[in-house]
């Protein structure tokens, strides 16, 4: 005989063996027993967790030659004809590829025939919601008014799409996924009976690519078993489901940790050049990260741990992270998820997904140090006024102490913001200071680092195409930032164009620098105003002159 696939070897054939859904063979089999079976049910549920077995058990069940029986005794001619595939009062029809009105009308002439062999006739209809609007119109007919000897049971992976018509004349059963622990009984169940030897570890690696599915792990564990050419280990299982091992994950949260960019881009060559599917790889580090959450907030919440193993090298990386750092990994991975679905090219966006990550994580870090040296400054100085002293009232008051502030290495350009005062533009600058607020919150949502550069700030002039914003003077690092950082100019100008309407170039400027400034424009002017004044006044001389001599004439005699 060929081979066999193990999802067809051991498929459930009584209803203890069927995993995972007692909630609905206990059910099914107190209804057996007292004789109340329903006359239509509706199974619904992700793929492979058992929806058609269940339909072939309970018609077993209803029409096994011992009934009323709560499990098939799978001995008697109609139990093995109906295993088989053989009882002509069986019926397993697939809607996918019969969805037509004429399909169902067939039904609906033959359902009123008793049966052959068995006591009831059973019509299993798998993934109804592919019928026709003509098709449901017709099986409804049906459903409203079924003979005595016809049961009918149908089988869905889309319940929304069935009519409520059909729903609300069926028991409704929904069929839940299989945990990970229940995956991994059954495998070890079947390679127990294979004579097959595993890990535990490989068993759980194909347990979380199944995703809930027993079919789907059966499927794994056949392939990786072929592949592993004996016992089933680790390697065999990563390479069947391109899924990477967790040393790699930890060694990648770690480089994202130390903003190590050359690191990760060459992990990702790698994983690319070893045929790694970078959608589970990143669906696998949203996981990392979720445990590492878990592990920070509850310690001996070991046991919940999805994807990573609690190594001490894991827990170190736990202690080192930051919990809001965990938080904003998980949703730039989440949404590189998204596009992701979208693309051709994930690995674009994966490496922009990573260098994010690992540039706003330097940022931050960069202000965290900025932080701490002022908060050791002034402790400093604090320690100095203790071992000083105070001075008395009535000597002469000491000097405030004045911090040296490195002056920033950037240059200010003070020719464009020169041209900007000669153009300013006074009504759309009250409009930014009075949306100020409402710009720095966009700021903040779409970026937390940069919010804390720019929340300082004010801005002081504007022009048509420019606006310059002001930062104290002992924010020269922050002034920095602004003036080198293409992103940080960008989110801040985005954020004024949402708010405002108006696309504006950024430009910063410290506080003495701009008072000296404004101080240069405003002499200037006045000089330029005294000019006119003067000129006028001449003017009106020489106007005054030939009006005289226009009047008089000759008996004018001019004296100094």
């Amino acid at each position: 005989m060929a081979y066999q696939a193990l999802y067809r070897v051991y498929r459930p054939q009584r209803f203890d063996e069927v995993v995972g859904q007692a909630h609905i063979t206990r059910t099914i089999q107190n209804a057996l027993m007292e004789q109340r079976m329903s006359h239509a049910y509706l199974f619904s549920g992700p793929r492979g967790t058992g929806k058609t077995s269940l339909a072939k058990i309970i018609a077993k069940a209803i029409n096994c030659e011992q009934a009323p029986v709560n499990e098939p005794c799978n001995e008697c001619p109609t139990c093995r004809a109906i295993t088989e595939g053989s009882s002509p009062d069986v019926f397993e029809i697939d809607a996918a590829s019969n969805n037509g009105v004429d399909e169902i009308r067939e039904i609906r002439d033959k359902v009123k025939y008793p049966p052959s062999e068995a006591a009831y006739k059973v019509y299993i209809i798998d993934e109804v919601h592919m019928l026709s609007t003509g098709a449901f119109n017709a099986l409804l007919k049906t459903l409203e008014e079924p003979p005595a000897h016809a049961i009918f049971i149908l089988a869905t992976t889309e319940p929304h799409k069935i009519p409520a018509t059909i729903i609300s004349r069926c028991q409704r059963f929904d069929v839940k996924r299989h945990e990970v622990d229940q995956l991994m009984e059954r495998m070890q169940y079947i390679l127990s009976d294979q004579t097959i030897g595993y890990t535990e570890t490989a068993l759980r690696l194909i347990a979380r690519a199944a995703d809930g599915g027993m079919r789907d792990a059966l499927s794994l564990l056949d392939q990786a078993v072929a592949f592993s050419n004996g016992d089933l280990n680790d390697d065999a299982v990563l390479e069947v489901t391109g899924a990477v091992e967790d040393e790699a994950l930890l060694a990648v949260a770690n480089a994202l940790h130390a903003h190590q960019v050359d690191q990760l881009l060459q992990t990702l060559e790698q994983m690319q050049r070893a045929g790694k599917d970078l959608k589970r790889f990143v669906e696998d580090l949203v996981f990392f990260y979720r445990d590492t959450l878990l592990l920070k907030a509850s310690p001996t919440a070991v046991d919940l741990l999805e994807r990573a193993r609690p190594t001490a090298e894991f827990k170190t990386f736990v202690e080192t992270i930051e919990t809001e750092t965990c938080f904003h990994i998980i949703e730039q991975l989440h949404d590189c998820q998204q596009q992701m679905r979208l693309t051709n090219h994930p690995r674009v966006l994966v490496e922009i997904a990573f260098i994010q990550i690992a540039e706003q994580g330097r940022t931050t870090g960069q202000i965290v140090q900025s932080l701490q040296q002022e908060v050791r400054e002034l402790k400093e100085q604090m320690h100095q006024l203790k071992v000083t002293g105070v001075p008395a009232a009535e000597n002469t008051p000491a000097q405030p102490v004045k911090r040296k502030q490195a002056r920033p290495t950037v240059r200010i350009a003070k020719e464009r913001i020169r041209q900007m005062l000669s153009r300013a533009e006074k009504a759309q600058l009250l409009e930014i200071q009075e949306r100020w607020d409402a710009i720095l919150k966009l700021i903040l949502k779409q970026d937390g680092p940069i919010y804390s550069l720019v929340h300082e700030s004010k801005p002081v002039l504007c022009s048509a195409d420019t606006l310059l914003i002001e930062f104290d003077n002992g924010k020269g690092w922050h002034f920095e930032q602004v003036m080198t950082n293409e992103r940080t100019r960008f989110v801040i100008e985005e954020a004024l164009f949402e708010v405002c309407g108006v696309k504006r170039e950024i430009l910063a400027i410290l506080d003495n620098d701009w008072k000296e400034l404004k101080a240069e424009f405003v002499a200037k002017r006045n000089s330029s105003n005294i000019e006119e004044k003067e000129v006028a006044v001449e003017s009106e001389e020489d106007r005054l002159l030939s009006e005289t001599l226009g009047r008089f004439g000759d008996i004018v005699e001019f004296e100094d």
